[in-house]
């Protein structure tokens, strides 16, 4: 480097030091490109600072400067992935998704093996084409009920139809079918009506069915050329009003559709039960025994779920689900009626249901689910209980409602409102509820998790009374709870940082430590998801927990990041870092409910060209899932590939196939060890405090028992991981 060089590149230093990113960023891209040779040795350096001026951009609304100081990158750098996956992170931000596709994809043509720009690819589709489109067009039940109901409702070449919210304009596929002469489709979603033009087109139907990118409300007879005589229609959450399909018939019935015309489903109607499920009542209410442990006594401790009166759940893969009355109709609609809908979506008087206990237990969820009345003579229902069931929709679980004993016959009200055409359980009980994030509810009901805390902290106290009395030990604990942190505070610790995700997670973290008698004066939370390494300057700690595990079942690589520094920088020597290991674990499976939820078959849909079009929108990353109510067939035993975050960026171990099968998906999950030879468990255990995360295969693969495969897990720099596997005599 010549001597002007480096006086400008030491000058470009000076400036990020003084926090003048714009000007160090000028200083060096003109230093790079007079000298193209600097480019290399100073690319990490350039990408590192360009990070924090957009950052700062960003904040301030600055959207055209960030792209010219992309642009001025690219002049220099055109094949860095680093740069194209950052370009489409903030196309995907400021809403040009189609242009954050391509620079994902060309990222991922460059170096395939680049997971962030994978994943964010699939949060492109995701955001694109909700994943729920894969196991409602997968439904062929519900696709054939729709097809034999419009078959006997259309009258041919005499009937005018509107499909409100289309999707990929399947039924209005089957009115064509069925003989309709003018039939118009219409969805709020760009690509979703792109994805049924290309059908329409595959299935040479663009003359027969108009595709209008709107919503139905903002729609008049005009856009139809006159009025509608039937109206189809699948706008059904599992609470069923929840995709506010009242307010779209209320519009439609005096703008859309004539007088004698008709909707299919021609009524709903919706019921509750009351049931006992201790595995998902663990997913909103913290447990007995967590209060016990946390001297809480009887208080009520749930999710934090803003806006949301009930969560969406497949109640049928619930193993140990006990349903404890007689289902009710809390309420039916008739579609037809425009004066009953108006008087539905308008009702603020609560709607009356009384349930019966059909034998002895503890009511701790109420599930809701659905029929359809298509016609008269056909009906689809989403009751858990049936074998019948369309598994397009999951039920509704309505989980904030106290837990309540019951004996047999005994019988109790509960109330529902119709929360502006989204059902709501009426509070049947005054106790005051704390609200706390799912991160600490998931973690705190971890029995096992929490059990194995507790075991170590005898061993930890003597493994640090080694290196200093226990009245001067400093902890920082970084998990959703600090059960460990709170533990060596109650022995005499002298101080302790920990985080929480939101303002009642500290409230409740700092009620919990007065409840045990730890003083408050030495305990530091940090809040929220931005704090920084920074932020803890020289200070030092004796013991560091760590804890970067998504509740979803991915790695959180910012606080992956911040554990491997408090490692590095931050622990006295000597000193207590846990989980002493962590390892990634992979299993080969067979699921064909993955299938359906994840990839389109033609034959699904009624054998009409679609899987092609709509496939392209699959992702191979599933977050998530629990693997304890997952329906799948094991074809590996679990393997451990590798530990985490040590080791290169590709790593693998070898196992062989356990049972024939097609494989087409590898879950991933986690064996944490807290202290050297200790018991180590797996996160894929049912009530753990996470979910698990897979990967889709990209096609189904036929084993035998004896194949022996490699289960390969690929790290990128930012540490985000994927796992793939190749069959050994293949390579």
């Amino acid at each position: 480097m010549d001597p002007l060089s480096a006086d400008f590149i030491k000058l470009a230093r000076a400036l990020k030091g003084a926090e003048l990113y714009s000007k160090a960023y000028e200083v060096f891209i003109v230093t790079v490109t007079r000298n193209p040779e600097l480019a290399d040795s100073h690319c990490v350096e350039i990408c590192n600072l360009l990070e924090i001026l957009n950052h700062g951009l960003a904040e301030r609304g600055r959207m055209e400067d960030i792209f010219n100081n992309f642009e001025k990158a690219m002049r220099i750098y055109p094949h860095s992935h680093n740069l194209l996956n950052d370009i489409g992170k903030y196309l995907f931000k400021y809403g040009f998704y189609k242009e954050a596709w391509a620079h994902f994809e060309r990222v991922l043509h460059l170096n395939l093996h680049q997971v962030m720009a994978e994943k964010n690819l699939n949060s492109v589709k995701n955001l694109l084409v909700e994943r729920w489109h894969f196991r409602m067009l997968n439904d062929n039940l519900r696709n054939e009920a729709y097809r034999q109901a419009i078959k006997e409702n259309v009258c041919p070449r005499g009937d005018k139809v509107i499909d409100v919210g289309t999707g990929t304009g399947l039924l209005a596929i089957y009115a064509c079918e069925a003989g309709a002469k003018d039939i118009v489709a219409c969805d709020g979603s760009e690509t979703m009506t792109e994805i049924a033009q290309s059908i329409l087109l595959e299935n040479k139907l663009t003359n027969d069915i108009r595709i209008i990118n709107k919503m139905s409300t903002s729609m008049d007879s005009q856009d139809l050329i006159g009025k509608a005589t039937l109206l189809l229609m699948e706008m059904f959450d599992a609470g069923l009003f929840g995709e506010h399909v009242l307010q779209m018939l209320q519009h439609a019935w005096p703008a859309l559709l004539s007088e004698q015309a008709r909707v299919i489903p021609n009524s709903a109607e919706f019921f509750i039960t009351g049931a006992q499920c201790n595995h998902l009542n663990t997913k909103y209410q913290l447990s007995t025994e967590a209060k016990k442990f946390l001297n809480l006594g009887k208080k009520k401790i749930h999710v934090l779920a803003p806006d949301e009166t009930y969560d969406c759940e497949d109640v049928h893969l619930q193993k140990d689900i006990k349903y404890l009355t007689e289902p009710q109709s809390v309420v039916r609609v008739n579609f037809n009626d425009l004066k009953d809908i108006e008087i539905h979506l308008n009702r603020t008087e609560p709607y009356e249901v009384e349930l019966k206990a059909t034998e002895d237990g503890i009511i701790n969820t109420f599930i809701g689910w659905f029929n359809l009345y298509l016609s008269d003579t056909i009906t689809i229902t989403t009751d858990p209980r049936s074998d019948t069931r369309a598994n397009a929709w999951q039920q509704a679980v309505f989980f904030d409602e106290v837990p309540r004993t019951v004996m047999e016959r005994d019988t109790f009200k509960l109330e529902f409102l119709m929360n502006g055409g989204h059902f709501k359980l009426k509070p049947s009980s005054n106790a005051k509820i704390t609200r706390v994030s799912p991160e600490m509810i998931r973690f705190l009901n971890d029995e096992d998790y929490i059990r194995m805390i507790t075991s170590v902290i005898p061993m930890a106290c003597v493994y640090l009374g080694k290196i200093v009395d226990m009245s001067q030990i400093s902890v920082a604990d970084l998990c959703p709870f600090p059960v460990f942190g709170m533990l060596l505070m109650k022995r005499g610790a002298s101080s302790l940082l920990c985080c929480a995700k939101n303002e009642h997670d500290k409230k409740f973290i700092l009620q919990v430590f007065k409840k045990n008698s730890i003083p408050l004066t030495n305990v530091t939370i940090l809040l929220g998801n931005d704090w920084t390494v920074k932020l803890l300057r020289d200070d030092k700690y004796h013991a560091v927990f760590a804890h970067y595990l998504e509740l979803g079942g991915d790695i959180d690589t910012r606080l992956k990041d911040i554990a491997t520094k408090l490692k590095e920088h931050h622990l006295h020597i000597g000193g207590l870092f846990m989980p002493a290991n962590l390892w990634i674990v992979g299993q080969l499976v067979s699921s064909h409910w993955l299938d359906i939820n994840n990839i389109l078959y033609d034959v699904n849909v009624s054998k009409f060209s679609m899987a092609e079009i709509v496939n392209k929108y699959s992702v191979n990353m599933n977050y998530f899932v629990d693997f304890s109510t997952l329906k799948y067939v094991p074809l590996t035993n679990p393997v451990k590939i590798c530990q985490y975050p040590e080791g290169s960026s590709i790593q693998e171990n070898t196992t062989p196939v356990t049972k024939d099968g097609h494989a087409n998906a590898i879950l991933c999950s986690y064996e944490i060890e807290l202290m050297q030879n200790l018991k180590i468990t797996n996160t894929s255990r049912p009530n753990s405090f996470m979910d698990g995360m897979l990967f889709m295969t990209r096609s189904r693969q036929s084993l035998l028992t004896g194949d022996i495969i490699r289960l390969l897990q690929y790290r990128d720099e930012e540490g985000a991981i994927k796992l793939i596997f190749r069959k050994i005599d293949e390579e």
